[in-house]
């Protein structure tokens, strides 16, 4: 039996992608939210408040925000890796799912 947290399906288009989890949950979610949500050490620093946020949203949408390939990091998360830009963090699949439900849009209704 899985957890909330586990991803089943990752479905990418030009501008987002759709996450299924293991509990029927799904989210569409765009690539500048993943990308300003990056765990790695030089992108998690920039994250410390709202406004250093906004800063690396608007960087990042300023930026040709191009499909990026997806590969799967053992069993709990992905490496998106970006054509520009960060491609070094890893996202647990937790934590994309605390993203999608913070920033996606809900597809199980």
């Amino acid at each position: 039996m899985g957890d909330e947290n586990t991803l089943t399906d990752l479905e990418r288009s030009d501008e987002d992608c759709v996450l299924r989890f293991d509990d029927g949950e799904s989210f569409t979610l765009s690539y500048v939210s993943i990308r300003s949500r990056c765990q790695c050490a030089k992108c998690k620093p920039r994250q410390e408040n709202e406004q250093r946020i906004l800063e690396l949203e608007e960087e990042i949408s300023r930026l040709m925000l191009e499909k990026p390939k997806v590969e799967l990091v053992g069993r709990y998360g992905v490496r998106f890796e970006w054509p520009t830009g960060c491609s070094s963090g890893i996202h647990s699949f937790s934590h994309l799912r605390k993203v999608c439900e913070e920033l996606g849009k809900s597809l199980s209704q």
